[in-house]
């Protein structure tokens, strides 16, 4: 389900991760929405013409992955253990991280509680919008 309140640079959409968790975000306006499903994991893309784009997702593995990976194997293997694994080793539930991939092109990805919210492929000089986007993730 997705609505829309239109805005200068941003919209408002809604993500269901689950009956028990809805989460709005504001994302940039101009973009395409891009919907992946598999059983009952979810991903929303929001993909801008020069292939930036804002992601929400509740699948295991997100579009960073492999800038992830670039970082080592430490933090990949932080970043993408099971919840279960998470909770024993009394990491916060909120995860971030970022950086440039090999085209200097920023990611961010940042992991709360069972959700993953960020964006890739975003030039420099757009990285302060995306980032205002990120900063209106709430849950309902």
């Amino acid at each position: 389900m997705v609505s829309f309140t239109i805005g200068k640079d941003l919209k408002t959409v809604k993500f269901h991760a689950n009956p028990r968790a809805k989460y709005s975000i504001e994302v940039v306006n101009y973009c395409e929405i891009r919907r992946f499903e598999v059983n009952t994991e979810k991903e929303q893309r929001y993909v801008c013409a020069d292939s930036s784009y804002i992601y929400i997702t509740n699948f295991r593995r997100t579009p960073n992955f492999e800038n992830i990976r670039s970082l080592g194997d430490s933090l990949l293997h932080l970043r993408f253990q099971k919840e279960e694994l998470r909770k024993q080793t009394a990491l916060p539930d909120t995860f971030e991280l970022s950086g440039m991939n090999d085209k200097a092109l920023c990611w961010k990805d940042i992991k709360i509680g069972s959700i993953s919210v960020g964006y890739v492929n975003v030039p420099e000089d757009k990285k302060e919008l995306f980032d205002k986007s990120l900063k209106t993730l709430k849950k309902k």
